[in-house]
């Protein structure tokens, strides 16, 4: 008998505007101790599956409308609620996407572990306490940090606890949704690690649902990729790795920038996911299909076997595919070029240059070095890129190139003129200049205002139209520019997807047609095939404007296809910098290398040493004399205690800050 089996499961949510199918009659198997990778875009209907597993669909507005979901044999669908009450936490149990909400800010994170295990294990208050304290340690957080609060843990920290909790209870199934979607590489490295560890000590199962297809090589031992409520690929980790049929799953994979290969454009898939209130007929994926025929606009393909265990969705699973039709689209960039609008030559001068620059909060416990003189230039039309983990000083430093917040020292310097402290009418003209691509979309767009109206914000601030006709003008040549068709003029940010939401976000950085740009990790929560549609996008741009960029991030992958330099940065300081290729080939400071190597890469068989990066973070507040990674590095010595290392040039263009890079690199 299988641990979980689920058969024609179809889910339905009634709207005021009509009935959204978010899941297609699915079927599904989970054995025990096995690891289901479930793949797909935003929309695809993953989360709510997961959801109806637990019985944690909102009803209404919510139905299932058929199926079953067997656990060891019994009905979930069917059982009460004092019956679902015990399964859960017990014999199922969920980590959620975003670890700040499942969690209650107001408890303590032992008295949240403690809570779960009291409510199901049936002990004393002393047994759960004594047991969430070894859960802790289980996941690696000291114990006397129990007492802690959810606000005083990193991004990281909050994930393990939110693991602990469901992993409490030794529960059989584990549902995993995109649980290390917003985390640094090397936390990520380490959130796997621990739940592939745990899985196989507790012996559970685990549904992981991601849409990085790398994390699906290193913890997945079956995937099923799912489109628009449906599966439409189905196999084990090699026939989707090594044999893929669907079209679809090839769409994905070549979405994904290569660590190994130089490639000018990324290839997205074509188009958007359908309205799931309006699916089309015959294939859904057909409006998206290159190879797309009469037959699949018109016939819906069965999920039918094309190796052993190995299921596809395609009338033409098996055959030689060539293209039936040409690849195009009105709202992907990547196929309609850019017109030429106003384009600049791109001098061979710095346009930005930074200096010493620091940047200090006080706090309650000290001083904060959130930036501590870091130095650099850029070029006019290139991209230096900015990477390190999350706390590192990346987006403080955007910001104070900007003028966001003021620099506590150092100098910038734009277009050879200091502005470093700017103020009033200086401040407004250079804003014009340098704009910003916030990271959250959501979050940076007023709910209050339609796609137009943001659009045209900037323009109304500056006053740059003299009529009504030139301004809609102006606002729908912008949408056209980042490929957002004129039909969603007057959405609301709500209405429409993150890919959509973050266009905006470019185009109003755009609208006043500067000359620099931050990308503070625009796409870091961006499905891979929207993610390449962003980036190539932002190239196209470039190209056609001669923009130049600042681009922060912790997706090495990405920062490698699209910068020309790159920045890594440590706790606030500068550890190394060189050109994007050279830092690929021969990465010198022990961080870097740690970084790259706990890059999740989408292929098998892979061989490749993961540097693990043990110990605490250097903490930012007054920090002391001394190398700050010395505490996570394995070369460190009594030196890189006491003494800070200058930053100095070992290669023509590639600076290092490391008492033993020499030595370590046989330099």
């Amino acid at each position: 008998m299988s641990l979980l089996e689920i058969k024609n499961l179809t889910v339905h949510y009634e709207t005021d505007t009509g009935v959204v199918n978010a899941v297609n009659g699915i079927d599904l198997t989970i054995e025990k101790g096995e690891t289901l990778g479930l793949v797909g875009e935003t929309g695809a209907g993953k989360t709510t599956t997961a959801l109806s597993i637990l019985r944690l669909l909102p009803t209404p507005p919510t139905a299932v409308k058929s199926g079953e979901i067997m656990l060891n044999g019994r009905d979930i669908l069917k059982m009460k609620d004092s019956e679902l009450r015990q399964i859960r936490g017990n014999e199922i149990s969920m980590i959620f996407q975003d670890p700040m909400t499942a969690l209650n800010p107001i408890l303590r994170v032992g008295d949240q572990i403690a809570e779960v295990i009291a409510l199901h294990q049936n002990c004393s208050k002393a047994e759960a306490v004594k047991k969430s304290l070894e859960m802790l340690e289980m996941v690696g957080i000291r114990p006397e940090r129990a007492t802690d609060y959810p606000h005083q843990f990193s991004g990281g920290m909050k994930q393990r606890v939110v693991i602990a909790i469901a992993l409490a209870c030794n529960p059989q199934l584990l549902l995993a949704d995109e649980p290390t979607t917003a985390l640094d590489v090397t936390i990520q490295a380490q959130v796997l690690e621990m739940m592939n560890s745990l899985k196989e000590k507790l012996g559970s199962a685990m549904l992981l649902i991601t849409h990085d297809l790398g994390v699906v090589a290193e913890t997945c031992d079956k995937v099923a990729i799912m489109y628009a409520g449906e599966i439409v690929e189905y196999g084990t980790v090699d026939d989707i790795f090594n044999h893929i049929t669907h079209p679809y799953t090839m769409g994905l994979f070549n979405s994904i920038p290569s660590l190994d290969e130089e490639v000018e454009r990324l290839k997205p898939i074509q188009g958007l996911m359908p309205d799931p209130m309006n699916l089309p007929s015959g294939c859904s994926f057909c409006p998206r299909c290159p190879y797309a025929d009469k037959t699949c606009e018109t016939e819906t393909p069965p999920l039918r076997e094309v190796a052993p265990g190995h299921l596809c969705r395609c009338h033409h699973a098996g055959e030689e595919l060539a293209p039936a039709r040409k690849e195009t689209s009105k709202e992907i960039p990547a196929a309609e070029p850019i017109r030429e609008t106003t384009a600049r030559s791109v001098s061979s001068g710095h346009l930005l240059e930074v200096r010493n620059l620091k940047k200090y909060f006080k706090t309650p416990g000290g001083e904060l070095h959130a930036v501590d003189d870091v130095s650099f230039t850029i070029d006019e039309g290139k991209t230096l890129g900015v990477v390190g983990e999350s706390g590192c000083g990346k987006s403080t430093l955007g910001r104070s190139v900007l003028g966001l917040i003021e620099a506590t020292d150092g100098e910038i310097r734009f277009e050879g003129r200091d502005i470093t402290h700017a103020r009033g009418r200086e401040r407004r003209t250079l804003q014009k200049q340098m704009q910003i691509i916030f990271q959250d979309p959501f979050s940076s767009l007023n709910p209050r205002l339609n796609v137009f109206e943001l659009i045209a914000d900037p323009l109304h601030t500056y006053k740059l139209y003299q009529s009504k006709r030139e301004l809609s003008d102006k606002v729908f040549e912008m949408m056209d520019t980042v490929g957002l068709a004129r039909r969603y003029a007057y959405s609301y940010p709500h209405e429409l997807d993150g890919g959509r939401r973050q266009r905006i976000g470019i185009a109003r950085a755009l609208t006043l047609d500067p000359k620099f740009i931050v990308c503070d990790e625009p796409v870091s929560a961006l499905d891979v095939s929207i993610q390449a549609q962003v980036l190539n996008l932002l190239q196209d741009l470039q190209d056609q404007k001669g923009l130049t960029y600042i681009f922060v991030t912790h997706d090495m992958s990405v920062v490698k296809h699209i910068s020309d330099d790159i920045l890594v940065m440590y706790v606030g300081t500068m550890v190394e910098k060189c050109p994007a290729r050279r830092l690929f080939q021969m990465p010198c400071h022990p961080y870097t290398r740690g970084l790259l190597s706990a890059i999740p890469v989408p292929r098998l068989n892979r061989e490749r040493k993961r540097i693990v990066m043990q110990g605490e973070i250097t903490s930012p507040v007054d920090p002391e004399a001394g190398c700050r990674f010395a505490a996570r590095c394995p070369y460190a010595k009594d030196v890189c205690r006491t003494d800070t290392p200058t930053y100095e040039e070992i290669e023509p263009d590639h600076f290092v800050a490391c008492h033993f890079c020499r030595e370590i690199n046989g330099l």
